[in-house]
């Protein structure tokens, strides 16, 4: 693989070097991203025994971009994800994996096409976005592109195989086997209309009989109040057939009210709701409807709390209602202070495992999240977090029952983006 870099670097410089009548961009760049975590409570809580974790992940990627004016487009980006020790010092494992692979085609004006190894990010990503906290998730998939300046419609694609099945086999991987989306972006005076439609085939790994179809569509709207007021508004709604053969009715809705007070100082004050199931229907076994709102492939990080408690790890049948206020505050041009408060509900009920027949209150907790931010440069950043979440006993109950001593997490994140080469012709 080193060597396959090497002589891809080679060739592309090679290439450079000759003279181009149309105008061209390559550029050869690198991103370091190492992340320290003490967890106490992070992603679950700690209970009576447990003692806290510290580990340190670093993503590592070699990014190489083209762009020939009004023809193609590509990007490739190599990268290494690991933690900290998690291998011996004589071990040979490789780690090294095509993170992004993809051109676009450049036809008549306003008119593409992009085909390969690529994310998905649209609007807010709340159901299609790139989690940079992870940064492993990738769409093999082709997406038919018609934009201009006040205009986008993105039609894609994506078909999913084990790999070279000459007949047809289950297949494996936790991953849709089929996907198309409809995405239109219309800009207005003071209004920015989107609208997403997405029908996601998903198949159990031991069949082939049934392909298990859900549909998610719903219009996301921005207004412009004035200069430092703005609103959003967002619905989407969900229906067709899970994989355990539940027909699926289920919403997301999200309200926000943004407010620029100054240049330094910002507010968003915001409600996001996604569906549940009463716990009781999902013990029902002559139950077949679920109300549960799969958020499928949007952020993992970026929503619902930096403590990670929702939509990540733990299923979230329940649903979940998180009133938030954001706060920004930019101290210098370098310095800033982030703190987000969360007060978190489930949509469902969920039962008492003490007092059969009866149910928790709604009131999961509150969760207070403050990041710091210092920009040293235009290549290296650094940011200090830390989460906290004052549970209650419906919180204990959404993780199982027992009852947790400590949900908090200190964090960092250093980022290091060097540009290795870049030459316009």
């Amino acid at each position: 693989m080193k060597k396959t870099i090497n002589l891809l670097i080679f060739v592309l410089i090679v290439c450079l070097s000759q003279k181009a009548s149309i105008a061209q961009e390559i550029s050869i760049d690198g991103e370091f991203r190492i992340n320290p975590v003490y967890s106490m409570g992070f992603r679950k809580p700690m209970y009576a025994g447990d003692k806290p974790g510290f580990f340190t992940m670093q993503r590592t990627r070699l990014i190489l971009t083209y762009k020939k004016e009004n023809d193609l487009e590509a990007e490739i980006i190599f990268q290494d994800r690991r933690f900290w020790g998690d291998q011996g010092d004589r071990e040979d494992v490789a780690n090294l994996a095509l993170y992004r692979g993809w051109v676009e085609k450049h036809f008549k004006k306003g008119f593409s096409i992009r085909l390969g190894r690529q994310g998905l990010v649209y609007d807010d990503q709340y159901l299609l976005g790139d989690p940079n906290w992870v940064g492993t998730r990738a769409h093999d998939a082709g997406i038919v592109k018609y934009e201009t300046n006040k205009l986008s419609v993105h039609l894609g694609f994506a078909f999913n195989a084990n790999g070279q099945d000459l007949k047809r086999e289950p297949y494996k991987y936790n991953m849709y086997k089929n996907l198309q989306f409809l995405w239109f972006h219309k800009d207005f005076k003071k209004v920015k209309l989107s609208f997403i439609g997405i029908n996601r085939g998903m198949e159990k790994s031991d069949t082939t009989t049934n392909i298990y179809y859900t549909q998610t569509f719903g219009p996301d709207i921005n207004v412009e109040i004035t200069k430092k007021i703005s609103l959003k508004g967002i619905f989407y709604y969900q229906v067709g057939q899970n994989t355990d053969k539940e027909n699926v009715s289920a919403y997301f809705y999200s309200a926000q009210l943004k407010f620029e007070l100054n240049k330094s100082v910002d507010f968003t004050l915001g409600l996001d709701v996604g569906s549940g199931t009463n716990q009781n229907d999902i013990l029902d076994a002559k139950n077949k409807t679920s109300h549960s709102f799969d958020r499928h492939y949007g952020l993992i990080h970026g929503h619902f709390g930096y403590i990670d408690y929702f939509y990540v790890n733990q299923p979230t049948l329940c649903g979940i209602k998180d009133y938030y206020l954001k706060t920004k505050i930019k101290l210098t041009p370098k310095f800033s202070i982030e703190d987000h408060i969360h007060y978190f509900d489930t949509e469902a009920k969920i039962n008492n495992s003490k007092n059969p027949g009866e149910t928790m209150p709604n009131y999961l907790g509150t969760e207070n999240d403050i990041l710091l931010n210092y920009k040293f440069s235009d290549t290296f950043k650094a940011s200090l977090g830390h989460s906290i979440m004052f549970g209650t006993p419906t919180l204990n109950e959404f993780f199982g029952g027992k009852k947790s001593v400590q949900n908090q997490v200190i964090y960092m994140v250093i980022t290091a983006t060097p540009n290795f080469l870049k030459i316009k012709k």
